[in-house]
């Protein structure tokens, strides 16, 4: 492809970000205007809505300012004075990261590859801003100057993961090919020097760090699928509370679909062993749960409620995942030549619990934060602990999958072996005839 089309092919795509990450959203709030609201209200409404939502899921603070009467109605603490909300619905940034992974897809095979993802960026950082401009009100105003950054950057994030996936393809011409491609070599370069023990143990960290994020999410995925099919009840009464409607119940669902990855990663950190909040001086924890008064959202419904019969030996799962991780890797290690050495194999399994613990942590980071005056200021996972608790627990185990090989070849090497083997290894060997080498 040429640059042109190579650009334009990426301002498409960069297109599709905002197009579909609105459109969902938008969508079911126009059906709602159109059929409940019968066109009486200022449409303007629903798409600072969805606008909204859409900049908050790609890490854009939003700043309310709540009518002093209105306030005194709610009785929220806090609500009377401006508040920011930093919670993001991690769904719209999954599908922004998404399409940014399918953009840089595409451009892989091109010769104008980082022109074609600057492009791109370029464009999604010109839909944040516009977005943030035209949903701004005197009750709700995002930031633009996040909203300029943020959506771009988790793009960004996403095509990064793709851009470079073939490297069989011709450098073109443009000068910032050429100088990624110098910086490729010279990295690569920089890599072949360092010994081969040390990038064995670093590339065995990144890669356990994150099978292990895989593993302990997975579960996570299949703990919240549990819970929300054994609270179905509890679910639909607080559907049937609210009195919303087919099309209102339609709405609310979309936008409880964009919590999904939040609900998972809370579920990843409750399995961890810290738990999360939903406000301050609550707390959800494999210990119990002690919430105070909460949002009429239907799919909070599916909290566990009491104390769970296990208790605190449910971190036994993401002790077992370390355990089969290190299991798994072995053979890797042992390729990379550094098995032999105790000290390189406890570095590599101590590596893949800190590399686990910092993605979790990560995605603790991004899976909460303010969602609302007074006690909501505090939702979701405390990433300090996640990482220390997912550190004590992946790291030893590990270790320990790491060492089930390395023990095993212990006992083989015993002194009783080890003559056994000597005498083998001085008996003579059947090899071919001199005659069997002549055909």
């Amino acid at each position: 492809m040429n640059r042109p089309f190579t650009a334009f092919l990426a301002f498409l795509d960069a297109l599709l970000v905002g197009a579909l990450g609105l459109g969902i959203l938008l969508v079911p709030l126009t059906i709602l205007w159109l059929t409940q609201f019968e066109l009486a209200v200022d449409y303007g409404a629903f798409w600072r809505v969805a606008a909204n939502v859409w900049l908050l899921g790609n890490g854009v603070d939003l700043l309310v300012t709540i009518d002093p009467t209105l306030a005194l109605q709610l009785a929220l603490e806090g609500a009377g004075v401006p508040f920011e909300i930093g919670f993001a619905p991690l769904g719209v940034a999954v599908l922004t990261v998404l399409l940014g992974w399918r953009s840089g897809r595409r451009l892989a095979d091109s010769e104008h590859r980082v022109l074609g993802a600057g492009v791109g960026i370029l464009t999604v950082a010109v839909i944040g801003w516009l977005v943030a401009l035209g949903a701004g009100s005197d009750s709700a105003r995002p930031s633009v100057l996040q909203a300029l950054v943020f959506p771009a950057a988790i793009y960004a994030i996403g095509m990064a993961t793709s851009l470079f996936s073939r490297s069989d393809v011709e450098v073109g011409d443009d000068p910032a090919d050429q100088a990624v491609d110098i910086l490729a070599r010279s990295l690569r370069a920089i890599v072949a020097g360092v010994p081969v023990p040390v990038r064995t143990v670093v590339a065995l960290a990144a890669r356990g760090g994150a099978l292990v994020v895989a593993g302990v999410v997975a579960v996570a995925a299949v703990v919240v699928f549990v819970l929300v099919l054994g609270h179905y009840g509890e679910i639909i009464s607080l559907y049937e509370s609210l009195q919303s409607g087919l099309v209102g119940g339609i709405a609310l669902t979309v936008g409880q679909l964009s919590l999904i990855p939040n609900l998972v990663v809370w579920a990843a950190s409750w399995l961890v062993g810290p738990g999360f909040a939903l406000g301050s001086g609550s707390l959800v924890s494999p210990l119990g749960t002690q919430v105070g008064l909460l949002p009429a959202l239907p799919l909070l419904g599916a909290l566990p409620q009491g104390a769970p019969a296990l208790g605190y030996a449910v971190v036994v799962v993401p002790v077992v995942i370390g355990f089969v991780v290190g299991v798994l890797l072995k053979p890797r290690l042992t390729a990379g030549g550094a098995a032999a050495s105790p000290l390189i194999l406890v570095l590599s399994g101590l590596g893949v619990g800190v590399v686990g613990a910092s993605i979790l942590a990560l995605l603790a980071l991004w899976s909460g934060g303010a969602a609302g005056p007074g006690r909501l200021v505090d939702v979701g996972p405390d990433p300090a602990a996640v990482w220390l608790w997912s550190a004590v627990e992946l790291g030893p185990s590990a270790v320990l999958g790491l060492t089930v090989g390395l023990t095993r070849r212990l006992f083989s090497r015993s002194p009783e072996l080890a003559d056994v083997d000597a005498d083998a290894g001085s008996a003579p060997v059947a090899g071919p005839t001199p005659d069997a080498n002549k055909l």
